[in-house]
Parts: structure tokens; sequence; C-alpha cells
């Protein structure tokens, strides 16, 4: 029962905005179809998905992967602070409080999936991202990408990015 209502949850939650209408279908096949077929897996076969979609997605550029961010509807992603060993993001937008509206423990797997191969692919070390602590008066969630610069990547292969088209 409680599916259920979660359910009618995203469906009365999209459908009665009509700026969030749009995201409609994208919400019903990540929370709900995806959910059902991949069940206590989700999370994670959601975070190597990213990561497989990064290596075929290649981006040349922290800009790139924020303008593909806003492109795929993933959200507004911003670089907030980076260091060598560590770069931390802040997502938000429609996209990201519509789904923490209407489950506040929503996982961004996918996103973190994508930010850790794209950070590897581009500087050739291993990265892992997580979510972080996000103050309660932020509107979106906080990446944190994870580098070891002391261990690169087994098997680096030259960065081919693809070219980002700007419709502004």
């Amino acid at each position: 029962m409680e599916k259920l209502k979660m359910d009618n949850q995203i469906y009365s939650h999209y459908l009665s905005n009509p700026e969030l209408a749009p995201l409609f279908g994208k919400a019903l096949f990540r929370d709900v179809v995806l959910n059902d077929l991949l069940g206590d897996d989700a999370s994670s076969i959601s975070y190597w998905e990213g990561k497989q979609l990064a290596r075929r997605f290649s981006l040349g550029s922290i800009e790139d992967v924020v303008r593909f961010f806003q492109q795929a509807q993933l959200g507004d992603l911003m670089l907030q602070k980076q260091s060598a060993r560590e770069w931390q993001f802040t997502l938000s937008g429609g996209p990201v409080t519509s789904r923490l509206a209407i489950q506040p423990d929503a996982t961004f797997s996918l996103e973190a999936g994508f930010l850790a191969q794209t950070a590897q692919q581009m500087i050739g070390v291993v990265a892992e991202t997580e979510m972080g602590e996000t103050p309660k008066r932020a509107n979106g969630i906080s990446l944190v990408v994870h580098l070891d610069p002391k261990d690169p990547v087994s098997d680096p292969q030259e960065l081919k990015p693809m070219p980002i088209i700007n419709n502004d």
C-alpha cells in the first residue's frame, strides 16, 4: 500500500504543477519503473549506469558537465570547491527539488556515477562520488567527488570529448 501511495504522490506532484509536468515521464520511469525492476539494487546499479553514461558521453570540462546536466534535465550543477583531492558540487533545480519533495531520502546515484567517471576520465586518477551533507536551507543536494592523485587509472585513454551543443 505504501508504494501505491508514493506512486499517487508522484503523479499528483508533477501533474498539478505546469512547470513540473514535463518531468513526469522521467520521474515515472526513474522512481517507479526502475525501482520495481531493480529493487534493492536500484541505487548501486544506477551509480554504475551513470559511469557507463559518462563513458558514452565523454565531456572535456566542468563547464560541459554543467551544460550536459541541464540539457539532460538532471538539474543545475554548480562547482562549489575544487582541490586535488575533491570536487564539491551542488545539484539543485526543479528535477532535484521535485524528487526531494516526494522522497526526502531520494538517491542521486546516476548523477554521482556520471560525475565520478567524468572526473576520472578528465584527470586520469581513480574517482568516486558520494552525496555529502547538504545544508537544510539549500534547495538541492551536495555531491562530492573524491579523487585519489596517488592512484592513476590502470589503462588511461586519451580523452576525446564530444562537442557540446549550445542553443542559448
